[in-house]
């Protein structure tokens, strides 16, 4: 069975009421942007600290940011996984060290265009692989067809390494279905802007199931 998280943005005018009602969620998953890694700004970091005061559901910090480094300290607290793109100039050794000397688990996401090939040199010291599925800014773009590939193509190394698998970016009932190697699935609009939220995320359980 699939893990499911919901993608939020860190907009100012944030409530927790959009989450009251959600259930058999595995995570909360962030996205934090910064203006410059990409366009969109979403920067409330205070989103953390509401969650963590009011959720016990475990919570995913996406940073779309350009220097992530500088987010640890403002949100280690209130976090349990540390996700940066790989697509920064930052150090990126120095970043995962950093998480876990807070004692908090670090990932890497991945824009549709950067190939695999390029993180194998990370996946034994990360606990998380972020699969953008759209190009990393706003919810509601459409499903890249090809990271279904790249996805089956990242599992092959989990023989070796101990990381989970994360998709993030138009994921629906129907692509859901494509995607048997991954571990997460993370969605914004599809349980969001649905009448029936808890039926969404149980058939996102179930999706490797009735394959």
């Amino acid at each position: 069975m699939k893990k499911v998280a919901v993608s939020i943005h860190a907009i100012d005018n944030f409530t927790v009421d959009i989450l009251r009602d959600l259930e058999g969620l595995d995570y909360i998953h962030v996205d934090v942007m910064d203006g410059k890694f990409v366009n969109n700004t979403n920067n409330n970091l205070n989103v953390f600290k509401t969650i963590k005061e009011t959720c016990e559901i475990p919570v995913i910090a996406h940073l779309m940011v350009k220097n992530p480094y500088d987010y640890i300290e403002k949100i280690a607290n209130f976090i349990d996984i540390f996700l940066f793109h790989f697509e920064i100039d930052s150090d990126k050794l120095k970043i995962i060290k950093e998480v876990r000397n807070k004692q908090k688990k670090v990932g890497i996401a991945l824009n549709p265009e950067t190939n695999i090939s390029e993180i194998v040199p990370f996946l034994k010291v990360i606990d998380l692989v972020l699969i953008m599925s759209v190009n990393p800014g706003w919810s509601g773009q459409k499903f890249i067809p090809s990271i279904v590939d790249k996805v089956n193509q990242l599992a092959d190394y989990k023989k070796r390494y101990n990381f989970l698998i994360d998709v993030d970016g138009g994921i629906n009932l129907t692509n859901a279905k494509l995607l048997k190697n991954t571990d997460i699935l993370s969605s914004s609009s599809t349980i969001l802007k649905t009448k029936e939220p808890n039926r969404i995320i149980k058939l996102f359980k179930e999706s490797d199931e009735n394959s």
